[in-house]
């Protein structure tokens, strides 16, 4: 890549710091700005890269600079209409991932609506056993390392998200696709467009020489596996379709995750320990093992590094225990990863009681699949559901959480609304008592309330 000024727009989100940070350790001239009260000036810093906490049209200055744009930036913002007006060059985030990743021989990719992050995880620290470590872009915190790295000039591996459209950019090697859902509904109007989408991408793997890893107890991509004319071209993975090649039985959950027997071709191969909850980490796990075997890498250093994989943050991570009372933080903001979080925890503890805390992330989701919603927390024993966060949005038109709730009550649920974080504190305080289980849930500012339910825990004994 030639050397080049570039500017962020939003860079404190965890997918455009990690490709400021990239750039940044490639030679580039980074700067940015964010109006988030979580920005983290010190991780900038350390990095040379100069932030404005504001977002003015000031902070843009020549033409010349290439202008980094999310989905979540607006088309009035200052910025960005300063940089069109200097004929700046304006990149999405994924075109940006895109080309850095064509500087690497070797682009392994990770798709799919559910999985992506922690699937990619597994894969890095699997290929982490070996020398030189790969280099990688993940969108998620990883404990006691970067969400980055630029150790390999070969191996780049990095998880892609389809959301909008630019993944098709990116000219994979090898692929994993976790599983497909009509997710995204703002830009996929239909769910054919989502899965011509993904075959598209599959083509391109198959173009350039790649294997492409895929989960056909998903309905969508066996249907994908089983119609395309190179059907040798895919590595399969299940736990319930006998057909696939990488599959896991006899799976036990215990309460420090979840254990199985890893059959390859038929073959029982080894016992699989994970440090980790819930039958959709058995798939992310079996996906990470189908990649690393086809890339020739040995079974002893797979099983080394998913024992020793601790999980991702905000995946269903453990926050805090005290007074016999657990507290966990998880990103699920999709009927699918709700029900599959819950009924995970649900089944490594099943004497406990689970109380789960959920903010809806954008009235479209909500709306588009309100009746999932209404139906994915029925191993939770009591819901809090507390206002939308929009994330730009507004709520014309639009179902709200006071409908989540009421449906979910019309389901059963034993759920009460709370139209602010300091009335389910109180709810949750007059509610919480041992052997209960607190999951925070959501992909907006929720996790920003683990300081004061872990002193509700403290005060519960």
């Amino acid at each position: 890549m030639i050397k080049q000024t570039y500017f962020f727009i939003g860079i404190n989100g965890i997918g455009m710091s990690g490709l400021a940070e990239i750039l940044a350790k490639k030679g580039h001239c980074v700067m940015g700005s964010d109006i988030s009260e979580s920005l983290n000036m010190d991780y900038f810093n350390a990095l040379g890269i100069r932030v404005f906490n504001t977002q003015e049209e000031k902070n843009v200055e020549h033409s010349d600079w290439v202008v980094v744009v999310s989905s979540a930036i607006k088309q009035d913002n200052q910025e960005l209409i300063k940089a069109k007006t200097l004929g700046c060059q304006i990149i999405k985030r994924g075109t940006l991932l895109s080309s850095i990743g064509k500087t690497f021989d070797e682009r392994i990719a990770v798709i799919g609506t559910h999985g992506k992050t922690t699937t990619t995880s597994l894969i890095i620290r699997i290929f982490s056993e070996l020398s030189p470590s790969p280099s990688y872009f993940v969108g998620g915190h990883l404990p006691g390392q970067s969400h980055v790295g630029l150790d390999s000039k070969q191996t780049f591996i990095t998880e892609l998200d389809e959301s909008d459209g630019s993944f098709l950019e990116f000219s994979p090697s090898n692929t994993v696709i976790t599983n497909i859902e009509h997710d995204h509904v703002d830009f996929y109007q239909t769910k054919k467009d989502v899965v011509d989408a993904f075959i598209t991408f599959v083509d391109q793997t198959i173009q350039n020489g790649g294997e492409c890893v895929i989960n056909i107890d998903d309905p969508l991509s066996e249907k994908i596996y089983k119609q395309h004319a190179n059907s040798d071209m895919f590595l399969t993975y299940a736990i319930e379709n006998k057909h696939a090649k990488v599959r896991a039985e006899n799976i036990e959950y215990t309460w420090q995750g979840t254990s199985f027997k890893l059959i390859i071709n038929d073959n029982t191969i080894e016992d699989v320990t994970l440090n980790l909850f819930g039958r959709h980490n058995i798939y992310n796990a079996l996906s990470a093992i189908s990649l690393a075997i086809s890339k020739g890498i040995l079974l002893k250093h797979i099983l080394v590094a998913l024992k020793t994989f601790s999980g991702v943050k905000r995946r269903l991570e453990l926050k805090y225990t005290s007074n016999n009372i657990m507290l966990f933080d998880d990103y699920a903001h999709h009927p699918t990863e709700i029900l599959t979080t819950i009924e995970g925890i649900y089944k490594s503890h099943p004497k406990h009681r689970i109380i789960t805390i959920f903010q809806p992330h954008r009235y479209s989701r909500l709306t588009n699949l309100f009746d999932e919603f209404s139906k994915s927390f029925i191993r939770s024993n009591e819901i809090i559901v507390l206002p939308v966060f929009a994330a730009g949005e507004t709520s014309n038109g639009y179902k709200t959480s006071k409908d989540l709730a009421t449906s979910i009550r019309g389901n059963s649920g034993n759920v009460t609304y709370c139209d602010a974080f300091d009335v389910a504190y109180e709810r949750l305080t007059d509610m919480v008592k041992s052997n209960d289980i607190i999951i925070l849930m959501g992909a907006g500012n929720v996790t920003a309330m683990s300081k004061s339910v872990i002193n509700i825990i403290k005060q519960a004994g």
